[in-house]
């Protein structure tokens, strides 16, 4: 190995030591990341118990595809739910390690199922195994780990390529520097580090990895098939063995060229998508259409589905063969449920075909990649066709043409769709299912809840309808339901969806629907942890994924994170956006610089209409709102008052009881009169734990005692709401010191420093270490080894008054009251 050396020793003493549960190692294809973590593994203790598993695009695809084996093994499928998944594999890894730690590497991590890593990540943070990973980037699914390394359990190792040094020594080891004419500078620039590309270059054409020499080994017959496999993508068992025999494919999956799935319809694939890709490019034109025109003389194209008719589609399109319209209709209809939408688009316009369906296909290509204009110029005169001669139209094609339009149409306005009379044309389930949960999610987009939980409910309810379209009707309901304040109800629903995901059928367009209503529901009621997670997985836009969670720290009162993470944030619209983003995280960010008492350039655009208006969302509008007017209550508390109250009634006509009461509690804080009176009703529509603390909150403002005070700051702090229990806390605190109440003090003074310190700290140790002085630090670390005021001054040449001012400081700043409260939280954030 070549380089590295620093961060193999990274990886050896993370993995010895005890404190974190694993590595994860990132960097492109051909870095090196296998080569350091084999490094590694020979220098860790021989008595571990090392389980290796691999990603691949078929393991990708399947529910604990890298688990198949192990599972097995145990007599166990792989259909088993979430929950029991922990338990099961937790189990099987105890068993294998047999009292000795477990470890397990991944590599190809970024070809591995969602469950499947979440399974890991769980199984690793409890500190059951121990964790080598190796990916190609972080993205998801592969954000399940790097949360573990935001907090502190994995550690990271970034491999970018090695250095000059470490190519000479490369190049001269393999022994071929006397015949290379060009120089290692321009050698490693060429190869911008990469140990593997740079192997290519000394060699040529040459292959060089094992998988590269096991096809350059073999007989011309075995060779025709993986490049076949590879040009094709996937391609059928039953119908691959036409072209060989049983006994060539199985030898090929033995040494690791191939993949073969199980089950009904088996398929076959390369094994490693990048030793697929670099056949496919070694392979000349002429051998391409060789290969083509031999598979087609003897296999019917017409029997190829879905991944397997999308690559021979692609194939025969690269080698100038056109197949049929219908074959390049369903190959793009199939990359466009993957969420392929580019390859799609590609596969219709080289085909060079128009017609009606097609267009409506690449409409939807354009949809996907956030080119909405060009989507909306695509199905405007498809519509004006269907309007002008409703009868030429099919039901499925009427059916997916208005769910389109619905999808192009600000929600604000559903009186500018021109085939709202479609509906009654539809008789099968699939037909109205499709639309009807379509127009389910641009009536909640709209603010017509009554209406969205209305058609939700009835493709929910029809189990005639597709699984597909169920599933995001129940999406829809789920969050109707909680915004109506019936949260356990709405959540029960947005459980069952998730849920629904693990059944087949569900593609990309039911993911983008469904995902960010995940988010928004756990987010109206409070369930915070959920809500972080909620948009794993999600493709069509990262900066909605990393906005969720600057929301949720600004909503839990830990404002710097926040400021931090918005502050990252690219604040123009984007089309590729789910919803209109720019104007929740511009109001976000003005809040959160409020709060943290900062100078902000920032303006907020809630107002603004959003580059697309069909990107408008009702909820995140009125989110936004609210944003404002708690950043307007720090200069203008009357007017931002009598606002809150405008716009809780204003959501109210809308049956959003839980929106409501939110806007209103806001208000109340400020000390409006009509809020303080209204808000008791409001609340007690509103389940759950969002439910308790709006009813101890109303009760607080409205009686004004101490212990609606003490009780309210507590379900505050329960709930997470950290800047509320902060201000019903100290509102508490000087209540009880007035009426000479020293245990009602004390709890008020311990809830209002809980509260203050993760606004002022986030609960971060590190934090607390840049705000204290070197001199402050002594003085804590002597406290929590428990020395006197006179043994920290003679330590420290000061006087113990001097010592006593230092700690009352102290104490201030880390809104503690004594010596105790300050060991138990600094010993608390130490440990953590």
């Amino acid at each position: 190995m070549f380089g590295y050396a620093s961060e193999l020793a990274v990886v050896v003493e993370s993995l010895s030591g005890d404190e974190c549960c694993g590595v994860l190692i990132v960097g492109p294809a051909g870095v090196g990341k296998t080569t350091v973590a084999n490094a590694a593994l020979s220098r860790l203790d021989p008595s571990l118990s090392v389980t290796r598993l691999r990603g691949s695009e078929g393991a990708r695809t399947r529910n604990l595809g890298i688990f198949e084996i192990i599972l097995s093994q145990a007599g166990i499928g792989t259909d088993i739910a979430p929950g029991r998944s922990l338990s099961v594999l937790g189990e099987l890894f105890s068993r294998r390690a047999t009292g000795a730690e477990a470890l397990v590497v991944v590599d190809n991590a970024d070809l591995v199922d969602d469950h499947s890593l979440a399974v890991l990540a769980q199984l690793a943070d409890a500190r059951r195994i121990r964790l080598l990973i190796a990916a190609e980037s972080a993205r998801p699914p592969i954000d399940l780990i790097v949360s573990l390394w935001i907090a502190g359990h994995v550690v990271r190792v970034d491999l970018d390529g090695i250095d000059e040094e470490a190519a000479t020594s490369m190049i001269t080891s393999i022994g071929l520097m006397e015949s290379e004419t060009r120089s290692v500078s321009e050698l490693c620039g060429l190869a911008h580090g990469n140990p593997r590309l740079l192997e290519r270059l000394l060699y040529g054409h040459r292959r060089t990895s094992s998988a590269e020499s096991a096809i350059a080994r073999a007989d011309d017959r075995s060779r025709k098939l993986v490049e076949t496999i590879s040009l094709t993508e996937s391609v059928p068992y039953d119908i691959l063995v036409r072209l060989t025999d049983a006994a060539t494919l199985d030898s090929l999956a033995e040494i690791g060229l191939v993949s073969i799935s199980k089950g009904r319809g088996a398929e076959v694939s390369m094994r490693e998508p990048v030793t697929a890709e670099n056949v496919r490019t070694a392979i000349p034109p002429s051998r391409s259409l060789e290969l083509l025109s031999r598979f087609d003389s003897r296999i019917d194209p017409s029997g190829l589905r879905d991944r397997s008719l999308f690559g021979h589609t692609s194939w025969s399109l690269a080698v100038g063969r056109v197949p049929a319209p219908e074959q390049i209709l369903a190959a793009a209809a199939w990359a466009n449920a993957q969420g392929r939408y580019l390859a799609a688009a590609e596969i219709i316009r080289t085909s060079g075909y128009r017609g009606d369906a097609l267009d409506l296909e690449l409409a939807r290509c354009e949809w996907g990649v956030g080119r909405l204009r060009e989507a909306r110029e695509l199905i405007d005169p498809l519509i004006a066709k269907v309007c002008a001669d409703p009868e030429s139209a099919g039901d499925e094609y009427l059916s997916r043409l208005a769910s389109m339009e619905v999808r192009l149409t600000d929600p604000r306005h559903p009186e500018c769709l021109r085939l709202d009379w479609a509906r009654d044309r539809l008789s099968l389930p699939s037909d109205l299912g499709r639309l009807d949960a379509t127009r389910a999610r641009f009536e909640l987009k709209g603010g017509r809840l009554s209406a969205a939980c209305a058609l939700a409910e009835t493709v929910y309810r029809n189990h005639e309808c597709s699984a597909r379209h169920r599933l995001r009707a129940c999406t829809f309901l789920g969050v109707a339901e909680v915004m109506a304040g019936r949260i356990d109800v709405g959540l029960g629903y947005i459980e069952q969806a998730r849920l629904m995901f693990e059944l087949p059928g569900p593609g990309a367009f039911e993911r983008e629907d469904a995902v960010p209503q995940f988010f928004a529901a756990y987010y109206i009621a409070g369930s915070w942890s959920r809500a972080k997670t909620a948009l794993i997985g999600l493709t069509s836009s990262r900066r909605l994924t990393q906005l969720t969670t600057a929301l949720v720290d600004l909503r839990t009162g830990r404002i710097a994170d926040a400021l931090r993470a918005l502050g990252e944030l690219r604040l123009m619209d984007d089309t590729a956006d789910a919803v209109d983003l720019s104007g929740v995280a511009r109001s976000a960010q003005s809040l959160a610089a409020v709060l943290a008492e900062r100078a902000s350039d920032i303006v907020s655009i809630a107002g603004m209409e959003p580059t697309d208006a069909s990107q408008h969302s009702w909820w995140a509008s009125f989110e936004a709102r609210l944003f404002d007017l708690q950043a307007l209550a720090h200069t203008s508390p009357a007017v931002a008052a009598a606002e809150l109250y405008e716009l809780g009634a204003a959501v109210e006509e809308r049956g959003a009881h839980t929106l409501t009461a939110l806007a209103w509690l806001e208000a109340a804080r400020l000390g409006h009169p009509q809020s303080i009176s209204a808000l008791p009703s409001a609340a007690a529509q509103v389940e759950g734990s969002l439910g308790r603390l709006l009813r101890s909150a109303a009760e607080a403002f409205d009686g004004d005692t101490l212990e609606t005070l003490v009780t309210a700051a507590r379900e505050a702090q329960a709930f997470g709401a950290t800047v509320l229990c902060s201000q019903l806390a100290s509102a508490a605190r000087d209540r009880a010191i007035a009426e000479g109440n020293a245990t009602a003090a004390k709890e008020a003074r311990l809830l209002y420093g809980r509260s203050q310190r993760v606004i002022d700290f986030n609960g971060d140790s590190t934090r607390v270490q840049d705000t204290l002085s070197e001199l402050e630090i002594a003085l804590v670390d002597g406290i929590i080894d428990s020395r006197s005021s006179a043994q920290l001054g003679a330590e420290l040449h000061l006087s113990k008054r001097t010592v006593e001012w230092h700690l009352g400081r102290i104490y201030r700043r880390l809104h503690v009251g004594n010596r105790q409260e300050l060991r138990e939280v600094v010993t608390a954030w130490r440990s953590n």
